[in-house]
Parts: structure tokens; sequence; C-alpha cells
């Protein structure tokens, strides 16, 4: 089928990860609508003006398509962890926090355009405004305040906004750690890569739970001033 009798999803989607791919590779900023139009090949030249009314319009379009596919796989972990919770079953930090990390282990290793759509990601976590913070906010299916919910009697001594903020520096470090996962070819320690694509992705969450579980520095212990703990 030639493209200018594509039907309007299928030209929709080739939109999306065109724009996911060149969002991932140049920043959201550097990115504009003309080139999103000319990646995807497109004959009109406003196509993305067409479907997605804006450069904003297409990155809510991106979001809301990683999210479905993240959600594909999240939200039958996340149910099976609350009828378990609901059945008078303690649940361990462990097990909620592999289900809020495991579905973005499957979009990095499942899809050909997995890498991409972490690396959009990290590149809306850095190139961040109040817009897309309020488009990742928006989420119909309360993710994070079910995994909160959950973590309140997994994690009982952690205050409330310790909780939280450890929450948001997981999803952070976790989806900047897929996209940056490469670094680990060439450190000061030389190949730090994981023998299996299994073993990376387990040591990469352990290293994450450590930084749910781990104890609170006392207050007042840490002091720029003195450079030390």
């Amino acid at each position: 089928m030639e493209p200018g009798t594509r039907p309007k999803i299928q030209t929709k989607r080739n939109l999306i990860l065109s724009a996911m791919e060149l969002f991932a590779d140049q920043g959201i900023d550097a990115v504009s609508m003309r080139t999103i139009n000319n990646a995807a090949g497109t004959k009109n030249a406003s196509a993305v003006h067409y479907h997605f009314g804006s450069k904003l319009g297409i990155i809510e379009a991106i979001i809301h398509f990683v999210r479905k596919e993240l959600d594909s796989s999240r939200l039958v972990a996340l149910k099976a962890l609350e009828n378990k919770a609901a059945q008078g079953q303690k649940l361990t930090c462990r097990e909620i926090m592999w289900a809020a990390y495991s579905p973005y282990a499957l979009l990095y290793t499942k899809h050909v355009w997995g890498k991409q759509a972490v690396t959009f990601l990290a590149r809306c976590q850095s190139d961040l405004s109040p817009e897309i913070q309020d488009i990742f906010n928006h989420d119909p299916q309360q993710i994070a305040v079910r995994i909160d919910n959950m973590l309140v009697k997994a994690l009982p001594d952690l205050p409330e906004n310790t909780r939280r903020v450890r929450a948001m520096y997981f999803w952070l470090l976790m989806v900047q750690g897929f996209s940056a996962s490469q670094a680990l070819a060439n450190t000061a320690f030389g190949d730090m890569r994981a023998e299996s694509q299994e073993q990376s992705l387990q040591r990469f969450f352990d290293y994450l739970l450590g930084g749910m579980e781990g104890s609170s520095t006392p207050s007042g212990q840490f002091s720029l001033d003195e450079g030390s703990v």
C-alpha cells in the first residue's frame, strides 16, 4: 500500500514512531514539526498539525502510546498484588517495585523501538516543561498512587514524604539508567557490562531497590560545609 493511501491510524502510528525516534536522538527542543513530517515521509507537509494539532500534541500522543504498552503488563501485575493484599497477604517492597520496573524492562527489550521509547521518556525528564509534566501526571490508571498505597505497609517506618520521593527517584533513575545503559561499556573500571541482558536488568533493579529500602540519614547529620556524612 502506498503511503498516500494508508489508513489514518497507520499514518498516525508512523508519525508517532518517527517523532519518538527524533526526540530520543536529538532532544525535545531540537525537533520541529516539519522535521517529523520529513522523517515520516508524509506527502502532506502539515500531517503532524492535522493529526495532533501541535508539537505538544504529538508529544502527548507518544506518551500515551508508550503508556499503553507499559500498561499491557503492569496493570496485570498491580492487580495481582492488590488481590494478594486484599486476601491479607503481606507484600514486600521488592515485589511491589518489580511490578513497577519489569514493564519498562519488557518495553526496552521487546520492541525494536523500545530503546527509543525509553530514551524519549528520559529526554522528557531532562527537557521537562510544565506542560509535559502535566501530561505525565494525568494518569487514568493512577499507577503511582496504587504503588504508593501498597508501599505504605511494605515500608511502614518511612515517612510519607520520604517514601514518595524515593518512588519518584526510582522512576527517574530507572528511565535514565535504561537510556544510558551502554555507558557501562567504557568506564573508569573498564567494561562493566553484565554477561547477559537478564543479569544486567536484575542488578540494575537491585540497585534501585536498595534506594527504596535503605535507611534514612538522621536530620542534621549531613553537611555540605563539612563535606561528609
